[in-house]
């Protein structure tokens, strides 16, 4: 039976996994790519780099963020020493520079690979940085070098990695990998050899100096050498699924099994996309005492589709002004300015993917429609959105939506609802949920109701399985109940939208918001928001809340298992937070994992763990007696 503590453990060892290179000094001195030691290093063609900055200072800070959090009673700092201690044999750490700055890469070698196993020629190995390298290799554990300047260092008595001198750094590698390790010494020493200083740009640069933890993949590289083994393992995937019978035991539905090969097909073509287009992705951490800050950026090949997706958009008001109706005690609230460029692309790519996946259920034309549709809905914004959703775990579906959105043109935006629910009702895409399981109908009514001189339409999108006593046919209504309503009027150049449960009495409160102009955000929401830098001028911000997720899936029946832990209410104030913006051929997006909110989350944890013992208990002894 689980204990409290194992469970805890578990948890928390998944976040000092994640957490072990974590924050630097902040007053540090900017140091140009170019003098940067590691960048001088590490090829330009290396597959990763996971590094980390002033060293010792980083796990120290770390300690403070995981405060009140970890199990553990040991800091991660005194875990980090103590490990290199064990690997070096000496809690001395002679020769470590414990403040300096260390990295860990991977590159492929030149040399012929093996079509089973493209990774063969890649060399795994690290920087670590040394006050004095002869004071480094004197540790108990490390040999003195070979001819070839390599040293062993073992674990009683037996080799577990190799080092050798690089500049103020030690390179380490395998123990089996001695001639890729010497290999790899010399492409680093020679001065022909492109480096990543010079392969990523100075704003990326900065993040790598500066940011206490900096991890990089090289898209392009990891297309080349993973890539065919990818799209082969797919095409194998779709062989098996076209090979597999109808009347094969425990076969699916023939309209399930083209649904697959179509969801297979546009998996391959998102892959091949982002090996042609993607040019690399980096993920920068920083842990203060109160929350964990991460920066996630990937950047594009020059030219493609996804460059020009990634451009900022001038014409744009870049503030939201319409965030003050993002709610709080929502599950997710999410902000838009909408960049014409971003949004347009995005969507229009979505359609491709849609169409892929939706097979011979939509014809040419269609696409065509809703390729349309989406040029002449962006037109007709006006720039911002705000939505927020909440819960409503006693009604189906189980959550209400709230949506406020600028209008450019009120008329315009009316006939693209038209044309919206004519493209609906008769292109393929009723057919594409019906081969998916789900029998779909959509109807809107004009002028159903008035609210202080704001007319208010309604719609309805009813979602109910083909078969309902199979699990997924379980999920599906237990999820849409009877369907989705909709109302929205427009006021004031905004169209206010809401959809679910109690729809009605929820777009009378947004009318009455815009009409009195709501200019005062909720203090939940703006200190969410307040953790990321400028997120009025964000393409998108979101808000997340884990513990009212669970509180939804709690509300879903799918099979007769209870499921008490994601019934519990527990008190949460605070949110995840997250705020992107595109331009110059990247897209950045900043997270903050507020501290407050992990701890949150580990009293659901912990909640859930009592419950679970509770619920085995009593199935193992139904009779309520009690056990001896």
């Amino acid at each position: 039976m689980l204990k409290s503590k194992y469970v805890r453990s578990t948890f928390v060892t998944g976040l000092l996994v994640m957490l072990v290179l974590a924050t630097g000094l902040q007053a540090a001195s900017v140091v140009q790519p170019a003098d940067d030691p590691l960048l001088k290093m590490l090829p330009a063609e290396s597959l990763f780099c996971i590094r980390v900055n002033h060293f010792e200072h980083t796990v120290n800070q770390t300690d403070q963020f995981l405060a009140g959090i970890s199990p553990i009673p040991l800091g991660l700092s005194m875990m980090v020493r103590m490990q290199l201690a064990n690997v070096l044999g000496s809690p001395e750490l002679n020769g470590v520079n414990m403040n300096g700055s260390l990295a860990v890469f991977g590159v492929m070698l030149p040399g012929e690979q093996t079509s089973n196993n493209p990774a063969s020629n890649i060399f795994i190995g690290g920087f670590v940085p040394v006050t004095d390298y002869r004071q480094f290799i004197s540790n108990p554990n490390c040999s003195q070098p070979d001819d070839n300047g390599i040293s062993k260092i073992t674990s009683n008595g037996t080799p577990i990695l190799l080092t050798t001198k690089i500049g103020n750094h030690a390179l380490i590698g395998w123990a089996n990998d001695y001639d890729k390790l010497l290999r790899m010494a010399k492409v680093i020493s020679t001065a022909r050899t492109t480096k990543l200083a010079s392969s990523i740009d100075a704003a990326e640069a900065k993040l790598a100096i500066l940011e206490p933890v900096w991890a990089y993949g090289n898209i392009q590289q990891a297309s080349k050498t993973f890539g065919p083994l990818l799209l082969g393992k797919i095409e194998e995937i779709k062989t098996i699924i076209k090979s597999t019978g109808p009347d094969s035991p425990g076969a699916p539905p023939k309209n399930m099994q083209n649904f697959t090969q179509n969801v297979m097909n546009m998996y391959a073509d998102i892959l091949q996309k982002l090996m042609k287009e993607a040019r690399y992705f980096s993920i920068a951490i920083k842990p203060k005492p109160n929350v964990l800050n991460i920066t996630k950026t990937v950047s594009a090949v020059h030219g493609t589709d996804m460059a020009n997706m990634f451009v900022s958009d001038a014409s744009a008001d870049r503030k939201n002004n319409l965030l003050n109706y993002l709610e709080d005690g929502a599950m997710m609230n999410f902000g838009v300015t909408v960049n014409k460029y971003l949004w347009k692309e995005c969507n229009l790519k979505g359609i491709d993917l849609l169409a892929i996946m939706a097979g011979e259920s939509m014809n040419a034309e269609d696409i065509d429609k809703m390729k349309a549709l989406i040029e002449d809905g962006i037109d007709c914004l006006g720039g911002p959105i705000a939505c927020s959703a909440s819960i409503d775990a006693k009604n189906k579906p189980p959550f209400i939506a709230k949506y406020v959105i600028a209008v450019k043109d009120k008329n315009k935006f009316n006939q693209l609802i038209e044309n919206s629910m004519q493209l609906f009702n008769t292109s393929g895409i009723l057919d594409f949920y019906k081969n998916m399981g789900i029998e779909t109908s959509f109807e809107i009514q004009r002028g159903v109701d008035s609210y202080k001189n704001v007319s208010i339409d309604s719609a309805k999108l009813t979602m109910k399985s083909i078969d309902a006593a199979s699990p997924q046919g379980q999920m599906i209504n237990s999820m849409y109940g009877g369907g989705f309503d909709y109302r929205w009027g427009i006021v004031n150049g905004l169209c206010v939208l809401t959809i679910g449960s109690n729809a009605d009495s929820s777009i009378r409160e947004l009318i009455d918001q815009v009409k009195a102009g709501r200019t005062q955000m909720g203090s939940e929401v703006k200190a969410a928001l307040e953790l990321l830098p400028e997120a009025e001028k964000a393409d998108f911000v979101v808000t997340y809340n884990v513990l009212r997720w669970l509180k939804i899936a709690g509300s879903i029946t799918v099979m007769p298992i209870p499921m008490p832990m994601l019934q519990t209410d527990i008190p949460t104030k605070s949110n995840i937070a997250l705020a992107g913006k595109a331009g110059n051929g990247k897209m950045v997006v900043d997270i903050a994992l507020p501290k407050e909110h992990l701890k949150e989350m580990m009293t659901a944890v912990l909640m859930m763990q009592q419950q679970m013992k509770m619920m085995m208990q009593q199935n193992s002894n139904p009779s309520g007696n009690k056990m001896n």
